[in-house]
């Protein structure tokens, strides 16, 4: 006899049957519960069960809605049904609410102001945005689940987003070869540094609670957790590194087409001091971004008055702190690579030997 089949169904709640107090398993007989449990009437809206309707329980949690949702009708959820082996409905159960409209808008408002705004180029950048989700979706997590080494796949991921992404926004041309060289040493600076202070710190990869559930996949060969993790640093820090390399190309060239006779050593003090504007600005950005991610373990902490010793010696914490470090390290990092290059590749010794050279003080009075 085959298992029953799971399917996720898309639903909408049309009434309120009944609904009375339910006992909390984790309170006393005593305690005033702040359980409710709803009989709904639930009608599925996908094929091929499309119009039919299944009475279904659910259970709300008043104080804590983590722990389930008091449902109202006219909302849509997703429902989690088992089906027998001729397709015929078993049971169902409400899995959670329907969320992913608002998504759509918010993407929406997102790529409609990029191509406002940016043009052409703003159209570049979201087909370099749709080609990192595929790469990740369709190359980076299937790989990671054969076994394949995590560190090596996502190097190769961010390599192939570099290389085709950066002249899709930047255009083909000496400016975009300056900066891929600077992502390129800014990626691996970022994913050698976390994999060394990795070792030494002995981070075991369990970030969080469903990290150990990756440990119980079945059917799949045993996942290198803290690969998992190396290769979460580079992917993080591929965008700060992206944006800060092109930033400082992009100066360098716009110097050079107004004064073309400016020199090598000028052009590369003059990526820098772009480049040092930018440094602060991004790695402010990436480690906010990071404790913003984990602010509400920050506040955990904090309420239960956790001793410093504790959080600074916490695998938890001290991943997050490598992965902000990696990150930005490998962002500074970039700054110097790409300014050189850029300086290699757009100046013209020849005609400097040749022509006053522009002084820095020209260009960055």
């Amino acid at each position: 006899m085959k298992p029953p089949q799971e399917v996720y169904l898309k639903g909408k709640v049309r009434s309120i049957l009944a609904e009375y107090p339910e006992d909390d398993p984790l309170s006393g007989p005593d305690a005033k519960t702040s359980m409710l449990r709803q009989t709904l009437q639930v009608e599925l809206l996908d094929p091929p069960f499309q119009g039919q309707t299944q009475v279904i329980s659910n259970i709300a949690n008043l104080q804590n809605p983590y722990n389930g949702l008091y449902l109202h009708p006219g909302e849509e959820v997703v429902v989690y049904a088992t089906l027998d082996d001729q397709g015929r409905l078993q049971g169902a159960a409400i899995q959670d609410l329907i969320r992913h409209r608002p998504i759509f808008t918010v993407a929406a408002i997102f790529a409609g102001l990029i191509v406002v705004l940016g043009g052409r180029r703003g159209i570049a950048a979201l087909v370099t945005l749709a080609l990192t989700g595929v790469l990740i979706w369709y190359v980076l997590l299937p790989a990671i689940l054969q076994g394949q080494s995590p560190l090596l796949v996502s190097s190769l991921v961010c390599a192939v987003i570099g290389l085709i992404g950066t002249p899709l926004v930047g255009g083909v041309n000496r400016k975009s070869l300056a900066a891929i060289a600077g992502i390129i040493a800014g990626v691996i600076a970022a994913g050698l540094l976390a994999y060394l202070t990795g070792q030494q710190a002995r981070i075991t990869g369990i970030e969080f609670e469903y990290a150990t559930m990756m440990l119980a996949i079945p059917d799949r060969p045993p996942l290198d957790l803290q690969g998992v993790y190396f290769a979460g640093v580079l992917i993080g820090s591929l965008g700060a590194v992206m944006d800060t390399s092109l930033t400082v190309a992009s100066a360098a060239q716009e110097i050079r087409l107004v004064h073309k006779t400016v020199g090598r050593k000028e052009l590369w003090q003059a990526g820098m001091n772009v480049g040092r504007d930018t440094m602060g600005m991004m790695s402010s950005t990436l480690i906010l971004a990071y404790v913003g991610g984990a602010l509400s373990l920050l506040v955990l902490l904090m309420a239960y008055q956790t001793p410093v010793l504790k959080i600074i010696n916490s695998d938890l914490i001290v991943s997050e702190i490598i992965r902000s470090a990696a990150g930005s390290i490998g962002l500074i990092l970039c700054i110097p690579v790409t300014a050189f290059c850029a300086a290699l590749l757009m100046s013209k010794p020849k005609a400097v030997q040749n022509a006053k050279t522009v002084s820095i003080e020209q260009i960055d009075p």
